[in-house]
Order: structure tokens, then sequence, then C-alpha cells
């Protein structure tokens, strides 16, 4: 059976250079091994008939809706909230490409219904991977007009409700799907959940590594832009006469002295004590900021090798992950050839063992619990002798207490 999957994202201001970057295919990624590059062509977005800017839409979004006069909004605020939608390759190789487009289209409108359909920024559909997904970024922008993520997710029980809502409303529009597990994705296995989060994480760095670098290339430019304008005044200072070459002349026997010179010469002098003023201040001007500018460049510098640092270890442990999971599938696969007569047999065992954790853990039988026929039929098989089993023994207490009331 399929399963509806719909998983959020909270991303701050610096990510969002990576989701556009990622979702709108503007470089080759060195980590997603799994995008076809001669199908990005059929990838689409509901929302926008071609690329954009995704910092410039979600700022315009926000300056325009945002009430900003009492409180601004802060630097480290999430700005979107970033929804993956899918279901599985089997689900949509059934359904075929018209029902394809109308199952997003449909998960886009649950999402404008319940966030707001002017909160959406962006649908794109991606169908140059295994599987087919939307990437839907919504600004959580409330009612009342504040950015506020937290009256939206703050509360675990908000993503539950949204799993719930969000496979009612396929259903009622005719998807034949399983309600998905809440955010975390536990309907993958474990090596597949941890491979995802590697990838995320992979992407969300090379977008930081990204901004960074912009933003060093910025510092540099900045102290080029400080150290032209100090040799722009130190030529002017060179170009003027010196005061010692200056001539003139004494008079005045009684009384002050008095010095005559050329009307050009004190020209030069009067523009050589005014740009001697301006050196002394911009030069102390220019010494601080250059202080501060040489500190955040070292600082970007160091975040920079770290940053790559991390990269690398994410690729390596990615690299991994992948054979980890080649492993286990080559493992069931081995299984399921050499017990094939007894899979049947075992797997009604599994199903009866399950529901016997579950009871003790005190938790609900729900079907995503089994993964397949055999385990389910095991567990209904376990589960009906283990209610007979307690209408015995309750009939046997009520026959009993009747006995001792009898005498």
């Amino acid at each position: 059976m399929s399963y509806a999957v719909i998983h959020m994202q909270k991303v701050k201001g610096n990510g969002v250079t990576g989701m556009q970057i990622h979702n709108q295919r503007e470089k080759e990624s060195d980590t997603n091994t799994d995008i076809e590059k001669d199908r990005s062509h059929l990838n689409y977005d509901l929302e926008n008939p071609s690329s954009i800017d995704y910092h410039e839409k979600i700022k315009g979004m926000i300056d325009e809706r945002v009430d900003q006069s009492k409180r601004k909004v802060r630097k480290d605020a999430v700005k979107v909230a970033s929804f993956m939608i899918t279901s599985d390759k089997d689900f949509f190789d059934r359904i075929g490409e018209k029902e394809e487009k109308r199952f997003f289209e449909v998960a886009r409108n649950f999402i404008g219904e319940r966030y707001g359909k002017d909160n959406i920024a962006y649908a794109m559909v991606h169908k140059d991977e295994k599987t087919p997904h939307m990437h839907l970024g919504m600004v959580p922008i409330t009612e009342d007009n504040r950015l506020s993520a937290k009256d939206f997710f703050g509360k675990k029980q908000q993503l539950h409700q949204l799993q719930d809502d969000f496979h009612a409303h396929m259903q009622e529009h005719g998807f034949d799907l399983e309600r998905g597990i809440s955010s975390d994705r536990k309907h993958l296995d474990t090596a597949k959940f941890k491979l995802q989060t590697v990838q995320e994480k992979v992407n969300e760095l090379e977008s930081e590594l990204t901004e960074k670098q912009q933003e060093k290339g910025q510092v540099e430019a900045s102290i080029e832009a400080i150290q032209t304008e100090l040799k722009d005044l130190t030529s002017s200072v060179e170009h003027s006469k010196l005061v010692e070459q200056v001539e003139y002349k004494e008079s005045g026997l009684i009384g002050p002295k008095t010095v005559k010179l050329a009307s050009s010469d004190f020209d030069n002098i009067k523009t050589l004590a005014k740009v001697s003023e301006t050196l002394k201040t911009q030069n102390n001007a220019i010494y601080v900021q250059n202080k501060r500018i040489e500190g955040e460049l070292n600082s970007l510098n160091k975040e920079n090798r770290q940053l790559k640092k991390e990269n690398r270890q994410l690729k390596q442990e990615n690299k991994e992950l992948k054979q980890e999971i080649k492993f286990w599938k080559r493992t069931i696969e081995k299984c399921k050839v050499l017990f094939k007569d007894q899979v049947q047999e075992i797997g009604r065992k599994v199903g009866a063992v399950k529901v016997g954790v579950l009871e003790k853990m005190g938790m609900e039988l729900y079907k995503k619990f089994f993964t397949d026929q055999e385990e389910v039929f095991g567990a209904q098989s376990f589960a009906g002798v283990q209610k007979e089993h307690r209408e015995e023994q309750k009939q046997k207490r009520k026959e009993k207490e009747q006995e001792e009331l009898e005498r």
C-alpha cells in the first residue's frame, strides 16, 4: 500500500539560497546522484511560470504584509516552511501523468486552504529524480500580519494533525493512500532516513558555504575600495606644493609681522590644511574599519574551512550509507530466495511478535507497523487469540464470583 507523504522543515534566511539552487536546478549537485539531468526540463512550478529569486519574492511578501511598525523581523526568524510532498514510485507509475499532476495540484490547494493561498511562494514539482515530488514553500504570515512559524507549527500536535488532515484531503479527492507518519518520516527504514537527513544537511552546508564565499568577496571589495580612497587622498597631497617650498616676504617692523605670498601658494596652503584634517579623520576611520573588516574576514575564512570540513565528512557518510542500504537490500532479497518456502510462516510469526511488543508498549495496532500482508494476517490471528483468551478469563472470573455469592 502506498502512503500520502508530507514533510515540513523550517528554513531561516541563510537556507533560502540553497533551496532556490536545488529546486530550480541552478547548478549541478555534487551530492544528489539521483538527478537525471536530461529530464530536468520536465520540472515545473505550480505557482510561478518561470524561475524566480526566492529571497526577493519572500522579502516582498514580508515587506508588503507583515506589520513591522512596532517590531522588526528578526534576522534569524523562520522565513519559510518548506513542505516536501510525495508518495512512492509505484503509486505514480499506476496513476499516470495526468493524475500525477492533479495529485500535486490537490496537495498545493490543501496547503493554500490550510495556511493561506497568499502565503505560498513556490510549488516546484521535480520529475527528474526517481520518485516525483513537490517542494512547496509557505511564508508563515499570520492573519494578524505577523511572521510566526511558531503559530503554525509550534506544537507537536499540529504536525500530527497535519498528517491526518492531508491524508483525509487526498482520499476525498480520489487518491487511495495510507496515512503517512509524522514529519520524522518513520515510514522510511533507518538507513534511508539517515541518508536523506545527510543529503539535506549537505545541501544546506553547500548553500551556506556559497553565501559565506559571497560575503568574503564583498569584504575584500570593501577593503580594496578603502585602499583606493586612501591612495587618491595621498595623491592629492603630493600634487600640492610643499609648505617649505612656498616663497614669502616678511614686513612690519613695529607690531605684528605680516607675510606676503603668491595667491596660488596661499590657495595651496589652504588646500593642504583641509586635506591634512580630512586625511587625519579618514585615516582614523579607515584604521578602525579595516580592523573590523579584517576580523570579519578571518572569521569568514574560519567558517569556510569548517564548512568545507563538515561537507567532506557528510559526503563520506553519505557514501557509506548508500553502501549500507545496498547491503541490506541484497541481504533481504537473498533471504527471500533461500527461505521462500518459509516466508509466509515467518511473516505471520513476526506479525504476532509485533502485536505482543506493541501491547506491552501500550501502543495502538496501526497497519503502518506491519511490512506486508502476511505480517498483518499473523497480527490479526494473534490478536484474535488474545481476545478470546481475555474473554475466557473474564468469563471464569464471573463464574467464580457467582459461585462465591451462592455460598
